[in-house]
Parts: structure tokens; C-alpha cells; sequence
């Protein structure tokens, strides 16, 4: 700038750098701008034709939010990652990148999250995609439904909400690619922690990054994670759909993967605490946690992640349903209750009038979820207190 130049000019131009320093800075910045300028129009050419790599607006690519893709990449083991304004944006975009149209089918696990199912019912269904629903974690009646049905995708949590239960995945992956189908995994409650599904075979991972990459209880934004014969669907997805994971969010949630390691070690052994202590108490008619030996899901929960945990997620069956449960979530103190999962801090949920408040009767009860079940997301509190608190509130 020059000393000549008039007020207004200097309002909007003044301070502005012209050129990133030599120095790298230790923490990833928040680049907010919408545009970017570009060397030459030829540059700006190349960029927006794909040619080059490089950055014109923000709703085809951000800075800030490739940094935060690139964290999620690696630790996926993936070749590509696309963020999105949020995990239900992510699966919308998933099912979209595998390349669903009218008359393909899509199979989802009886054991999805609630909304999940009612994106696939109801909106991909609404354009002509056949959607089926089948039991993808016991037994061995599945197999013959993909053998049969011959999906183009498959789409299964590799931890269940709420009910904690673990597919046998490699053997999913392994059928459904006999018959041409996509797998995308739900990887929301396990993270790269426990288990990264692309090594498996798996097609695309799909992350809440809401959840425990987060974990602050403070941004929103999902992720979706594959090989590179996905990246221009991804990438068509949410520069035609529009949903666009903010600088600020993509920021926050990068941030909070530097900790996911460290925080969800901590919440998994003080789930696997927890959920000793409320099944030794005796006052739940039953506790879901893959780590207890009578988990349905305890060997294949053990084989897969390998002894690094069973999940930050303690569901249990609270007799007396609906009121006793309110009863019990209007007396807690210290844990919260909220709709939420991953956070630093302890909180209930009630499947019947959260998570899967729009399912039928005959969808809960293929789920296995009643009257009587209260999911529990567990924190980083002292887990005697988290115990504590709430079987003071079931006194």
C-alpha cells in the first residue's frame, strides 16, 4: 500500500498479505475466505479444470478443510477424503458416490442409526432405489439375501447403534464383492482407533465427525474416506449439493483428532468399567457393551479390534420403560443427556424419542430396541463418579 491511497481503500486492503511467510505455523489456520486469487487466469483455469491442484472458492475446496481431510485420510489408510457439513451429508454423499439409480438395491443392516435408515427409505427410495433390510450381525442368513438380492451397495455400522454389535465385516466384504456390491461402513462409533475397514476391503468409510474426531461437543461435520475411483463423485457431490463443512468447523474438528487417541483410550476403558459396574449391580435387566464376555459380539469384538478397546458406548435395559427411564435421566447430576455421542463428558440418550424416533415397531424390534433401552456415551470423567451418579438416580 502507499501513503497515497484514500481511507476507504485502506479499510478494505490494508494488513492484508500478499504472500504466506517461510515460516510454517504449528497449528493449521483458519483460512475463512470464500475466493481465492490466483497467479494468472491461466492458473485459475487449470484449477477449476482439474488439471492443477489449488484452491478458487470455497465451496469446491478450502484449505483449511483439506487440511482437516488429509488428517482423516491418514488415518483411514484411505487414497481420497471428502469432508461435508455433516455425518448425514457424508452417507447421503456415500450412497451417491457408489453411483445408486433408480432400480439398483441397496441393503442396509437392521442395526443402522434410526436417521440412516430413514435417508435410505425414504429419500433414495423415493427415487427409485430398492432398499432391504436384513439382519447383518447374527448368524449366517444374510449371506443368502446378498447371494439373491445382488445389491449394489451394502451399508453396516462396524459399531452398532445403540446396541454395541459388531458385523463379522470381512466376510461381508467378502460377499458383497462376489456379487459387484459397494461396501460402506459407518465407522462413527469404533474411529481408526479400533478399526480401520478399508484395510479390510471395504469400499468407503463414513465418519460423524461430529462425534469422537470433535469431541468437544462443539462442531459439526462429517467425512467420507475411500480409494481414488471415488474422488470426483465425492468431489461432484458437494460442490453441486452444496454442503460445505465451514473453515471454522473443519478447524475445530481437526483439532480435536489430535487428541482422539489419548481421549478415546480414556473413554473406552472407563466404558469397559462402567458397564462391570452397572451389570454387577443387578439393577438392569440387561447391559450392552462388547467388552462383557456375554455380549453376543464379545469374540468378534475381540478379534477385530485387536485388544485396543470395545467402543465409549455402555447401552442398557432399564425395567420399568418408558417412565422409569425418565424417571432416572430427570434425577442425573452430573451425567447429561443430550443426543449426541463422542463428547468429553458423560451423557444418556433414549433411542425411543432420539435416535430412532421415526422408526416402526417392527424396525425397533428387528433392532432389538424396546421401551426399555437408555444408550449411555461415555466420557472423561472419573468413572466411579459416572457410576455413581447413575445408579444413584435408579435408586
Amino acid at each position: 500500500m502507499t501513503n497515497s491511497e484514500r481511507l476507504d481503500t485502506l479499510f478494505v486492503h490494508a494488513g492484508q498479505p500478499q504472500r504466506w511467510p517461510n515460516q510454517v505455523p504449528t497449528a493449521p489456520p483458519i483460512i475463512a475466505s470464500t475466493s481465492f486469487r490466483t497467479g494468472s487466469p491461466e492458473e485459475m483455469d487449470r484449477i477449476l479444470g482439474g488439471t492443477e491442484a489449488g484452491f478458487t472458492y470455497s465451496r469446491h475446496a478450502n484449505p483449511t478443510v483439506e487440511a482437516f481431510q488429509e488428517a482423516v485420510r491418514a488415518l483411514e489408510g484411505g487414497e481420497v477424503a471428502q469432508a461435508f457439513s455433516s455425518g448425514m451429508a457424508a452417507l447421503d454423499a456415500a450412497l451417491f458416490a457408489v453411483g445408486l439409480g433408480p432400480g439398483d438395491r441397496l441393503l442396509l443392516s437392521v442395526d443402522l442409526y434410526g436417521a440412516t435408515m430413514n435417508l435410505s427409505h425414504e429419500i433414495w427410495g423415493a427415487m427409485g432405489v430398492e432398499v432391504c433390510d436384513a439382519n447383518l450381525t447374527d448368524g449366517d442368513g444374510w449371506i443368502e439375501t446378498v447371494r439373491a438380492w445382488r445389491p449394489k451397495a451394502i451399508l453396516v455400522e462396524s459399531l452398532s447403534n445403540p446396541l454395541m454389535k459388531v458385523p463379522d465385516l470381512p466376510r461381508i466384504i467378502h460377499e458383497a464383492h462376489q456379487v459387484g456390491a459397494a461396501v460402506i461402513v459407518d465407522n462413527t462409533f469404533a474411529t481408526p482407533c479400533l478399526l480401520r475397514p478399508l484395510t479390510l476391503g471395504a469400499d468407503l468409510v463414513v465418519h460423524s465427525a461430529t462425534k469422537y474426531f470433535g469431541g468437544h461437543g462443539d462442531a459439526v461435520g462429517g467425512v467420507v474416506v475411500g480409494t481414488q475411483q471415488y474422488a470426483g463423485r465425492l468431489h461432484q457431490y458437494v460442490k453441486l449439493r452444496g454442503s460445505v463443512l465451514s473453515p471454522f468447523d473443519a478447524w475445530l474438528l481437526h483439532r480435536g483428532v489430535k487428541t482422539l487417541g489419548v481421549r478415546f483410550d480414556r473413554q473406552c476403558q472407563n466404558a469397559r468399567e462402567l458397564a462391570q459396574r452397572l451389570d454387577a449391580s443387578g439393577v438392569f435387566r440387561r447391559v450392552y457393551y462388547p467388552g462383557l464376555l456375554h455380549h453376543p459380539s464379545h469374540a468378534r469384538a475381540t478379534q477385530l479390534f485387536g485388544g485396543r478397546g470395545y467402543g465409549a458406548v455402555v447401552t442398557v435395559d432399564v425395567p420399568g420403560g418408558r417412565e422409569r427411564v425418565f424417571r432416572l435421566l430427570s434425577r442425573l447430576t452430573l451425567v447429561g443427556s443430550a443426543t449426541t455421542v463422542g463428547d468429553v463428558y458423560t451423557l444418556c440418550l433414549y433411542p425411543r424419542v432420539a435416535s430412532h424416533r421415526n422408526q416402526t415397531p417392527e424396525a425397533l424390534a428387528a433392532a432389538g430396541i424396546s421401551d426399555d433401552t437408555l444408550r449411555i456415551a461415555v466420557g472423561l470423567e472419573a468413572v466411579e463418579d459416572i457410576a455413581a451418579d447413575i445408579l444413584s438416580a435408579m435408586d
